[in-house]
């Protein structure tokens, strides 16, 4: 059956009546879709607020034993487990209980060159988060602890304080893997990928800190479905652009106004042919492609990595950041991604305005990393990092890295213990280096 579009009642001779008619017709669906959406939206959001001021919060602080010699691998397999977490969104749990994801926070922090491993999440995960570390360190000690980050509710500018601070993203595509802790292997074995970082954390003294920060939210199964997409056209091959209901909505003017400057000539399409590259390809770019498609058959995070360095204004030492940044540069790769800093969050570039500019960013980097992932919206988690990648970010040092100033379980226990411990801060009795006093009272230990 053929459909015919009868458009001789269209005025053509005016522009304006033109448009007067088309808003008559049809025009004035977008406006009406437009406030409905906004309708919704505005709903959503109330409710989702709800959500949020129900949950409760907390810290723990982890202590590895001194004599650890597990690697990243078992770290992967507390992100693994950790994905346990996730559970699929319905839509009564979306529209009517205003419920999002939850996120976990995963920070290593250095307080006048002290450093501690910290959790933070939502207090119903306590179970989950002691359970699945104990079983890859059951000689481990986790204590829950303070929030830090409460006494520094700071704005700036300020007579005290300077800021130097950062949201890394990825340079590519999500489905483009950085480099790993498998890539760090050589000849005379593994080279542990966190000495740079606890190395840059043991060079600051009283008065500075850094807070690192990766707040991750477990997606979907399905989140490397896309990949396929991104293979296809490596390859060589054809793909087609998904729509939705709103690409379909806004597609209708140019579907009239092509249907009435149609020529009235048929053209004839050709079907496309299957192509493929891959017996023209590369070994770098066949590695390329089989790298993606070993990055998305693992579980996926939505990734927000924050850096913060701060110290009193007499002590602050910009160098300090490049050593930050260089520690997680290390991951970078030219043929498949890296992280680099996000420029529209970054202290650092702006040209006009810049003194309010960076007076902004700085505020808001502190806002975003006291609150973790507590007002992310869905869509705005970040880019998927999967848990090999993760851990290579983080993980606990193994026994070859020498980082005196870092808190660890002074004693390997036989069984995580029956009662743990609720709250409570003791002075750290690990070994120091150089110069170093006691640590710090707010140095969040157990």
């Amino acid at each position: 059956m053929d459909i015919v579009l009868d458009l001789s009642s269209v005025p053509t001779d005016n522009p304006i009546i033109f448009v007067w008619w088309f808003f008559k017709t049809i025009g004035w669906i977008y406006p009406v879709f437009l406030f409905l959406y906004g309708l919704i939206l505005g709903y959503q959001y109330w409710i989702r607020n709800i959500y949020r001021r129900n949950r409760k919060y907390m810290l723990l602080a982890i202590d590895v034993p001194r004599e650890n010699e597990q690697g990243p691998k078992a770290v992967e397999n507390i992100f693994n487990q950790l994905a346990g977490a996730h559970q699929p969104l319905g839509k009564p749990e979306k529209w009517f209980y205003g419920e999002i994801p939850d996120s976990f926070s995963f920070e290593l922090i250095s307080i006048g060159g002290y450093i501690q491993f910290i959790v933070h999440f939502d207090k119903k995960y306590r179970d989950l988060v002691e359970a699945i570390i104990y079983a890859q360190y059951p000689g481990a000690e986790i204590t829950e602890v303070e929030d830090y980050t409460q006494d520094f509710k700071i704005k700036f500018p300020n007579d005290k304080y300077d800021l130097w601070g950062t949201e890394l993203i990825q340079t590519k595509k999500q489905f483009y893997p950085i480099r790993t802790f498998e890539e760090f292997e050589d000849t005379e074995g593994y080279k542990d990928s966190m000495a740079g970082l606890l190395e840059a954390l043991t060079r600051i003294g009283p008065g500075e800190q850094i807070w690192t920060q990766l707040v991750v939210t477990p997606a979907d199964n399905d989140w490397g479905k896309d990949a396929e997409h991104l293979i296809t056209k490596l390859t060589g091959g054809k793909t087609k652009e998904k729509k939705n209901i709103v690409d379909y909505i806004f597609e209708i003017p140019n579907f009239i106004v092509g249907e009435f400057f149609a020529s009235g000539t048929t053209t004839e399409t050709k079907k496309d042919e299957p192509y493929n590259l891959m017996m023209h390809l590369t070994q770098g770019e066949k590695d390329l492609i089989n790298s993606i498609e070993v990055k998305v058959s693992k579980l996926g995070f939505h990734t927000k990595i924050r850096l913060i360095y701060f110290a009193e204004k007499e002590k602050f030492n910009k160098p300090v950041s490049k050593a930050l940044y260089g520690a997680y540069k290390q991951f970078n790769t030219l043929d498949a991604n890296g992280l680099k800093p996000d420029p529209r969050i970054s202290t650092f570039g702006p040209f006009w305005f810049k003194q309010y500019r960076l007076k902004t960013r700085k505020n808001k980097l502190m806002y975003r990393y006291r609150f973790r992932g507590h007002w992310l919206e869905p869509g705005y988690y970040g880019k998927i990092l999967n848990s090999e990648e993760l851990a290579s970010l983080y993980h606990f040092p193994m026994l070859t890295v020498k980082t005196p100033s870092l808190r660890m379980a002074e004693a390997k226990k036989a069984e995580p213990p029956m009662s743990l411990p609720i709250k409570g801060t003791t002075a750290a009795t690990s070994s120091t280096s150089g110069s170093k006093a006691e640590p710090p009272a707010n140095l969040p230990i157990g």
